[in-house]
C-alpha cells in the first residue's frame, strides 16, 4: 500500500514537472513572439511617422486575450495558457519598470534644476496637484466612492516617463522645452509616488470605517517608508557610482548598473518599500554624486530598448475589454480621462505663467504631460494587491487605469511630438 502511495506521489510530481516544463517552453514561445511583434511595431511606426511607443501599445492591444478570443480557429487550450502567461509574466514588466524609473532618476540633474530655476518646481507641483484635485472631484461627483476617487486622483498625477523619454530620444529633441519637460516628468512621477503613498492609507481608513487606524499610521508611517526607500536607493546608487568611477571596462559598468537596479528592487520588496522610489533614487544618485560623467546612458540604451518594448506590449495586452462593457465604467473612464487632461494642460499653462517661463514652455509643456503609463499602471497594480477588502472596486481602478493609459499612450506621444515640432526642438528626417 505504501509503495502504491509513493508511486502515486511520484507520478503526480512528474506530471506537475512536465506541466511546468511545458509552460516554461510556451513562455519562451510567447516572449519570442512579443519580441518579433516589437520589431513589426518599429517598422510600422517608422513607416507612418508614429512614435514607436504608440506601435508597441497598439500591437499589444491587438494580441490581448479578449481580442484573440474572438478568433474562432484558436482552440480553448490556447486561450487558457496564453491568458495565464500574459498575466503571470508580470515580473518582466516589473524589471522593465525598474529600469524606466532608474532612467528618469538618472535624468534628474541638480545642475539642470539650478539652470532651469524655479520654473520646473512650480510647473510640476501645480499640474500634479491640479490633476489630483480635479480628477478626484470629477469621479466622486458621478458616484465613485470617495476612497476610490482619492486613489484615482493620486494615480492621475503620474505621467509616462518611458514614452516621453522615447519620443525625446527618437527625435533628438534639445532645447528649453525638452529639458524642462524631462525634468518635470521626473518630478511629476516622484510627486505621484509620494502622494499615492500618503493617500492610500487614508483610503484604507475610509474603507475600514475610520476607527481602525491611528493618525500616526495614516501620515507618519507612509512618509517614513518613502524616506527609507529613497535612502536605500541613494545608498546603493552612491556605492555603484563610486565603483563605476574607477573602472574603464564597459562590461563591468553595465553589470554594475544592472546589479544596482535589481538589488534595489529586491531589497525594497524584502523590506516592504517602494521599488519605484528606490530605483528613482538610484538613478538620481549615480547621476549627481559622480565627480565625472559616467556615460551610463549610452551603455543602457541597447539593454533598455527591448525592455521598453516588452513593457508596452504587455501593457496593451493586459487590457480586459470583457470587464469594461458597462455604461458606468465607460462614463467613469471618460470623466477621469477628460478631467486629468484638462488639469494637466491647464495646470501646466497656469504654472508657466506664474513662473514666467518661456513662451514655448508655457504653451506646449502641457501637451507633453498627457501620456500615462508605467508608474500609473504600477500604482494600479498596487491597488489590486493592497485592497483585497474591495476587490471589485480595485479591479475597476486597474481596468480604468489600463484603458486610459493605453489611450493616452496612443495619442499622448503624438501630442508630445507635435509640441516638439511647434517649438522647433524636434530633429526631423
Amino acid at each position: 500500500m505504501e509503495n502504491i502511495i509513493a508511486n502515486s506521489s511520484e507520478l503526480y510530481q512528474l506530471e506537475h514537472w512536465l506541466q511546468l516544463n511545458e509552460l516554461q517552453t510556451r513562455a519562451i514561445y510567447l516572449l519570442a513572439f512579443f519580441l518579433f511583434l516589437s520589431l513589426l511595431a518599429v517598422v510600422v511606426s517608422k513607416k507612418y511617422s508614429l512614435p514607436i511607443v504608440v506601435g508597441y501599445v497598439l500591437f499589444g492591444i491587438l494580441i490581448s486575450p479578449d481580442i484573440l478570443g474572438l478568433l474562432p480557429f484558436l482552440e480553448n487550450e490556447f486561450h487558457h495558457w496564453y491568458e495565464f502567461l500574459v498575466f503571470k509574466l508580470d515580473y518582466i514588466t516589473q524589471i522593465a519598470l525598474a529600469f524606466i524609473v532608474f532612467t528618469i532618476g538618472s535624468e534628474l540633474s541638480i545642475r539642470t534644476f539650478k539652470r532651469l530655476g524655479k520654473n520646473i518646481y512650480i510647473i510640476a507641483l501645480v499640474e500634479a496637484l491640479a490633476a489630483v484635485i480635479f480628477s478626484t472631484l470629477a469621479v466622486y461627483l458621478i458616484g465613485v466612492p470617495l476612497y476610490a476617487a482619492i486613489l484615482l486622483g493620486a494615480i492621475a498625477a503620474a505621467s509616462a516617463p518611458a514614452s516621453t523619454v522615447m519620443v525625446l530620444k527618437e527625435y533628438n529633441a534639445e532645447g528649453p522645452l525638452s529639458s524642462t519637460l524631462m525634468a518635470v516628468v521626473g518630478l511629476d512621477n516622484t510627486l505621484a509616488l509620494i502622494i499615492f503613498g500618503l493617500l492610500s492609507p487614508l483610503a484604507v481608513l475610509m474603507i475600514e470605517g475610520g476607527g481602525a487606524i491611528l493618525s500616526i499610521d495614516v501620515l507618519l508611517i507612509p512618509f517614513l517608508q518613502i524616506i527609507a526607500a529613497a535612502g536605500l536607493g541613494l545608498g546603493i546608487g552612491y556605492a555603484a557610482q563610486h565603483y563605476i568611477s574607477y573602472v574603464d571596462d564597459k562590461t563591468k559598468k553595465v553589470i554594475s548598473i544592472i546589479t544596482a537596479v535589481v538589488l534595489s528592487s529586491a531589497l525594497s520588496l524584502f523590506f516592504g518599500l517602494s521599488s519605484l522610489i528606490s530605483n528613482l533614487a538610484v538613478g538620481f544618485s549615480i547621476r549627481n554624486f559622480a565627480e565625472k560623467n559616467l556615460q551610463i546612458s549610452e551603455y543602457l540604451d541597447t539593454l533598455t530598448i527591448p525592455l521598453y518594448a516588452m513593457f508596452f506590449i504587455f501593457a496593451g495586452a493586459e487590457i480586459r475589454f470583457s470587464q469594461m462593457a458597462s455604461w458606468a465604467f465607460i462614463s467613469t473612464a471618460l470623466v477621469f480621462l477628460t478631467a486629468r487632461i484638462l488639469a494637466k494642460v491647464g495646470g501646466a499653462y497656469l504654472a508657466g505663467r506664474l513662473s514666467d517661463a518661456s513662451i514655448n514652455v508655457k504653451k506646449y509643456i502641457g501637451m507633453g504631460l498627457i501620456p500615462q503609463g508605467g508608474v500609473a499602471i504600477a500604482l494600479a497594480f498596487s491597488v489590486q494587491k493592497h485592497f483585497p477588502q474591495v476587490p471589485e472596486t480595485a479591479l475597476m481602478i486597474f481596468n480604468l487605469v489600463i484603458l486610459t493609459a493605453a489611450i493616452t499612450e496612443i495619442f499622448g506621444p503624438l501630442l508630445t511630438k507635435e509640441a516638439l515640432i511647434r517649438s522647433g526642438e524636434a530633429e526631423l528626417d
